[in-house]
Order: C-alpha cells, then structure tokens, then sequence
C-alpha cells in the first residue's frame, strides 16, 4: 500500500496585480412623442444611466489578498439604456472591494493611495456617463433633433496592490534570533517556533497590552546577507517593517552560522539601508535575546561598549528576565514617533475625472501608409457616437473641425478622399464644401420623400 501524506498550506498573498473596468454608461434614446391628434409632439428620448464605479475599501475582516488573487479581473455593470417617454436608464451598480488595512494602491510605481485606517476608501474606475437621448439636444435652431449618444466608457485600468503589515513595533533580526519566542511570550499570538532557519514564513501579528497601554507588533521573518535582493525569503517581508514606527532588532549571543553577534548587527542594518534609506534612519532598539544562555551576559556588555549611544536590553522570552523593562521602553517611546504614510492624498479624495486621459491628438503615417490619429479623448468621443444616425456623425465632423483636426489634418497633407484612421475607425476625408454639398443633398432628398408621403395620405 502506498504511503500517502498530506501537506497543508497557509498561503499569504501581500501582492496582487489586478484589472479592473467601469462599467459603460447606458445609450442615450431617439424617440419622439406620437399620440393621436398631436402632429409635433417633439423628442421625447431619455438619458442613458451612468456604468458602475469601482471603489477599494479597507475593512478589519479581511487580513490578506488571497481571496482577491482568485479574481483578478473584475467589470462593472454597465448603465441601462434610455426610453422613450423621457425615461432615464438605470444606474450601474457600484463594485466595492475589501482589502486589509496598510494596503497600497499603486499604478506602476506611482503611489494612487495608501488605505492605512478602517473605512478608508478610494476610487479607482470611474463608470462612464450616461449617453444624452435626443431631448437633451433640442434647441430653437434644432427643434427635433434626429440623434442621441451612446453610452460613455468605463474606466479600464491595471493597478497593484501592496499589503504593508500596520504594526506599531517590527521585531526584525537573523532567523533564529528569538523573533518568534519573544512575540508569543508577551502576546496571544502563536508563532511557529522551532529550531531551525525560516520558521516564519509569514508575517505573525501580536496585540500587546502593558500597563493599560496597547501596541501591535509584527515578527517579520528572518533576514540574512542579500535580502535585499532577494535572497532568501528576500525582499518580501521587508516592506512590512516599512510601516512600522519603532524596530526592535533582535540579536543571538551564539551568532548566526559563521556570522558573530557583533557582525550580525551590522548586517541587518546594512539590508535595511539597502532595501530603503528611510527604513534605516527609523527608531532602533537592540535587543540581545536569550539571556539564560551562559555567554549572553558577556555579549551584552561587549555589545553595549560598541554601540554606547544605542539603547540596548537583556532579555531572555524563557525566564521573563528584562521584557518588562523593555515593555516600559515601548511604550514611553511610540508616542513620540509619527505614524508613516506611504501617499499625501487625502483615503477619502476622489481622483479628478478622466486622470487617465492624454490631451490633445496625434497625427502620423502609419506602416500602411495611411494617416492615423491617436487620441484617447477621440477614441471616447467617436465611441459615443452612433453612426447608424446621420445627424450624430455631422455632429462628430463638425467637432473635429472645433478642435483643430482638419487644419492638422491639411497640414500633414491630407488628400480628398483619402482614408483616415481615427482612434481604430476610419474616415474619408473631403473638403469642408464638398462634404456640406452632399449633406445637404441628402437632407433634400429625404425631405422630398416625406412630401410625397404627406401628399398620398391626403389624397
């Protein structure tokens, strides 16, 4: 019979890149009002409703990415198309996404927000606008306009997010150093431990009440040479003692491997500067654990005539000798340290509308020869429209021309009749005179039609 044996495992995800799409707002409607006895009853078209948002909120239930790592691709719900009547089409619902408290949200290497208290929360795609039906476009000059828009766009964007544990006190040092041993002894957190390297190998959170006073501390696991780049459990535990206030850096009498404890000092602190300037310019406090071990009193002493200016304590997690002193070090000194912030903007401020959209266009010859224009405020503007509607695409002519496009156009040496690619569509271009000639021959046209109709029915 075979032998089987069955791992369990605890994955803890601190980094998560996801996609995230508004919803599109709904189209706008053409309708004109027909009732019996009223000839002109005008447009009567509704709005379409706006797509959903996606926010990122902090809640206290959520402690890791990893049921986010399951769907890293969430869309909103678009808006409900306008009616005739004058009905306006519902919203998109809003998409709110639970995170942990310390998460940050970055686009790229750009800091978006960082979510560090409960209730934070932060817009990241915003659902495209409702299409305007065709009451909204009724003028005098225009008094039944033949056209509405489509629906606008959601927001489609790639973004990252990065856990960084919210922890008063970061206990970091060599593996082995007593991290673990310590933080169960004053706390009710329950640490692996045992006697070997990388133990930890997830951040361990522990609630720490001493004389009516309360802190949070994180073990962070073991760090040895080349951290910093990776090495061993490398870089992905240090960020988290990036957000903690005060580090108490834990050190072995025995040493780590080859390495003595008088070394292993110099060591850590090198990879925390490594890693971050700013993380090694944070409040330190040496700690020489294992104090019940026989040479731990000569290497406390060694280790205070080096660093005489540093704060250092003896303590051993066995025997409870010197943790309440050190406890009363804690928390006389997190009071005066200022609390970290990863972004200056506001949790609750709402970006500005449309931050992800270039300004202005850009006209080149493509590969095909063909002239071509990227724009992403084109590409929104030419996705609005409905080209089934004469009027709506006049409307869009007549904008390029408000904007510049055709004077651009003329410069980079356009051709009548030439083809255009506009944001991925493509167009034929004529002069301003000729394209109105044919407009108005076909307005004519149509306009003949209705007379003869008008005349069959009297007769």
């Amino acid at each position: 019979m075979a032998n089987t044996t069955r791992k369990s495992h605890l994955e803890f995800i601190d980094t998560l890149k996801i996609f995230l799409k508004a919803g599109a707002g709904g189209n706008g409607c053409m309708s004109f009002r027909r009732e019996k006895f009223i000839p002109y009853g005008g447009p009567n078209g509704g709005n379409g409703g706006k797509g959903g948002d996606i926010y990122i909120k902090t809640s206290p239930n959520v402690n890791t990415l990893l049921d986010l790592s399951r769907h890293p691709h969430i869309t909103a719900k678009d808006g409900d198309h306008g009616k005739g009547k004058n009905l306006y089409g519902r919203k998109g619902p809003d998409i709110f996404i639970s995170v942990p408290i310390g998460t940050l949200i970055k686009d790229g290497e750009t800091v978006l927000q960082d979510l560090n208290k409960e209730g934070d929360i932060f817009l990241v795609a915003r659902g495209g606008r409702g299409g305007r039906g065709n009451t909204s476009f009724k003028t005098q000059e225009n008094t039944a306009p033949k056209y509405a828009e489509n629906g606008e766009p959601g927001e489609e964007i790639d973004i990252s997010l990065e856990l960084k544990l919210l922890a008063d006190v970061g206990l970091a040092g060599f593996p082995n150093a007593g991290k673990s041993t310590f933080l169960s002894a004053i706390s009710d957190a329950k640490p692996r431990i045992a006697d070997y390297p990388f133990t930890t190998l997830k951040p361990n959170l522990g609630m720490i009440l001493h004389k009516q006073k309360d802190f949070i501390a994180a073990d962070i696991p073991g760090l040895i040479e080349g951290a910093h780049r990776g090495k061993g459990l490398g870089d992905v535990f240090l960020r988290h003692i990036q957000r903690t206030k005060l580090i108490l850096h834990f050190i072995d009498p025995n040493g780590f491997k080859n390495v003595s404890p008088i070394d292993s000092i110099k060591l850590i602190n090198s990879e925390l500067k490594n890693f971050s300037p700013k993380l090694a310019k944070k409040k330190q406090i040496l700690v020489i654990n294992k104090a019940d071990l026989p040479n731990a009193e000569e290497v406390f002493k060694k280790i205070k005539k080096r660093y005489r200016s540093r704060e250092i304590f003896l303590v051993s997690s066995i025997t409870s000798q010197g943790i309440t002193k050190l406890l009363d070090k804690i928390i006389a000194t997190l009071p005066k340290i200022e609390e970290i912030s990863f972004s200056k903007a506001k949790p609750k401020s709402i970006p500005p509308l449309n931050r992800f959209m270039e300004k202005g266009f850009k006209i080149f010859r493509n590969n095909e020869g063909l002239l071509e224009v990227e724009s992403k405020n084109l590409l929104k503007l030419i996705s609005m429209t409905n080209f089934a509607q004469d009027e709506a695409v006049l409307k869009l002519k007549n904008t390029f021309k408000l904007i510049g496009l055709d004077k651009a156009l003329k410069k980079e040496g356009v051709n009548e009749g030439e083809v255009i690619k506009i944001a991925g569509k493509e167009f034929e271009w004529f002069p301003e005179d000729n394209s109105r000639n044919i407009k108005k021959t076909k307005f004519q046209y149509k306009y003949a039609q209705q007379l003869r109709k008008r005349r069959k029915l009297k007769k």
